[in-house]
């Protein structure tokens, strides 16, 4: 696609940008996929020089993104520089990190290396993780969130509810008992409630959001960021659709975790790992929503491909995680959906 047949698309003002950063007019505009995302992303070309443009209708979020990324640079963590902002806050652009997302980089492991290659980046991306959440969390300028302030229970009970709407009340095909659904849901959210919530939560630290540049991990799309419990953003991590995990290795992975937060502070390992397994059951929930949401309202089927993978997940969670021993009914549900795919009407399913 060329520049001029884009600038209807509003396209314009990022080669304005582009041109004005580097001196450069942009040759050629074109169009990235943006997975979930309502926004437009472009790569823009010129003759020695890439940038990343971004269209997007929420102005509120592109404030958090750019203000965020700012201070996070300023912190000296690996994340896009932003050469420009629009006026309005509608369009900006950042630097070009290119195409290998942490998920694809890891397709490409070669067989008989993939467990310690996998052991060793995500150790690495694990360390930057909590430069995020620790080292800069109080760099930042909260104001700037634009859903919630912090990952409390009302952002918790928006995403339990997510879960209800458009995966339960959608796809599952048997009764299922709402009163207790809603009682102990609401009793996980207060166990849930006992994590400090002073750090940084990415919100959606996962393969898609970490890009491999010349060997070493950077990292995107932190615009959700708020405060919150470090626990949620390990268990997003290695819970990830496309990081397929063993349980062993996700237990592994968060001992080395909790080894580098020990230097930075106190550790109850065994009260951090029964947290840990609570905000990985809500985490998988707000996933399965997400992609009943992405499939069937958004027209993104491929969303709905990706539910069986984090059935298996959830499956072997929910038989490791000690607080949900206190759960019964939300375990027996959760673990009827997570065994028996028959209980939902997913495409491709038999009856």
């Amino acid at each position: 696609m060329n520049v001029s047949a884009l600038n209807a698309e509003g396209t314009g003002a990022l080669a304005a940008m582009h041109a004005a950063h580097f001196g450069e007019d942009a040759v050629s505009i074109d169009a990235m996929k943006g997975d979930a995302s309502d926004r437009r992303i472009y790569r823009l070309r010129s003759a020695s020089r890439t940038s990343i443009g971004i269209l997007g209708p929420n102005d509120a979020e592109n404030r958090a993104f750019t203000g965020f990324a700012r201070s996070f640079r300023a912190a000296g963590l690996s994340v896009p520089d932003v050469y420009a902002v629009s006026e309005d806050c509608r369009s900006y652009l950042e630097e070009d990190l290119g195409d290998t997302t942490l998920a694809l980089w890891q397709e490409a492991l070669p067989a008989e290396s993939r467990l310690e290659g996998l052991r060793d980046m995500y150790t690495r991306v694990l360390g930057e993780l909590l430069r995020f959440q620790v080292d800069a969390a109080n760099t930042l300028d909260y104001s700037l969130c634009y859903q919630y302030p912090e990952f409390g229970a009302e952002a918790m009970a928006f995403d339990i509810a997510y879960f209800r709407e458009h995966f339960l009340e959608r796809l599952m095909r048997r009764a299922w008992d709402r009163d207790s659904f809603a009682r102990e849901t609401g009793a996980l959210i207060d166990l849930l409630l006992r994590a400090d919530r002073s750090g940084f939560l990415y919100r959606d630290f996962q393969s898609r959001n970490i890009m491999i540049r010349d060997g070493e991990p950077w990292f995107i799309d932190f615009q959700s960021g708020r405060r919150g419990a470090l626990h949620y953003d390990v268990a997003a991590l290695l819970y990830d659709s496309r990081g397929n995990l063993p349980e062993s290795e996700r237990i592994l992975l968060l001992g080395r975790y909790c080894d580098m937060l020990e230097e930075r502070m106190p550790v109850n390992r065994g009260e951090f790992l029964y947290l840990f397994h609570g905000f990985a059951v809500l985490r998988l929930l707000q996933a399965l929503g997400a992609f009943g949401n992405l499939g069937l309202n958004k027209n993104k089927p491929h969303f709905l491909a990706l539910i069986p993978s984090r059935l298996e997940a959830l499956s072997a969670l929910l038989r490791a995680a000690e607080i949900m021993r206190s759960l019964p009914a939300l375990r027996d549900l959760l673990l009827d959906i997570a065994d028996d795919p028959s209980t939902l009407s997913l495409p491709g399913a038999t009856d």
